[in-house]
């Protein structure tokens, strides 16, 4: 995930998603990745962590925040993996209501709108 060739590292962030092994180290580094300037690298970690079904605090604290990203695909698939995370855990739910609410004057809030929307269908 740290390589300097961007394709490198987005099909790295890819490839962990696909596997069946959610281990602390794999989301550390996928969180890692959540936090770095590639967009594509960003979008990417969004959809693995989405996939491993992992639904800790601090997976759902790391997508909450990616509801604030400047690049859209990345706030989608952050929405996307919240409502995938959501149908494992009954905790999620709660908290995109509870960050729709704080942040109800945000332009990003339609992320959130998003998130409670695949949490629900």
């Amino acid at each position: 995930l740290s390589h300097t060739d961007y394709g490198i590292r987005s099909n790295a962030a890819e490839a962990l998603g696909k596997l069946s092994n959610s281990s602390q180290q794999v989301i550390e580094a996928l969180l890692g990745a959540l936090s770095r300037t590639d967009n594509i690298l960003r979008f990417y970690a969004a959809v693995a962590l989405g996939n491993l079904g992992n639904s800790s605090e601090q997976v759902i604290e790391a997508l909450l925040g990616a509801l604030f990203d400047t690049d859209y695909p990345v706030r989608w698939e952050a929405a996307e993996a919240l409502g995938k995370l959501g149908n494992k855990s009954d905790k999620i739910k709660p908290l995109v209501v509870q960050w729709i609410q704080q942040h109800e004057d945000s332009e990003f809030v339609g992320s959130g709108i998003d998130a409670l929307w695949e949490l629900v269908i």
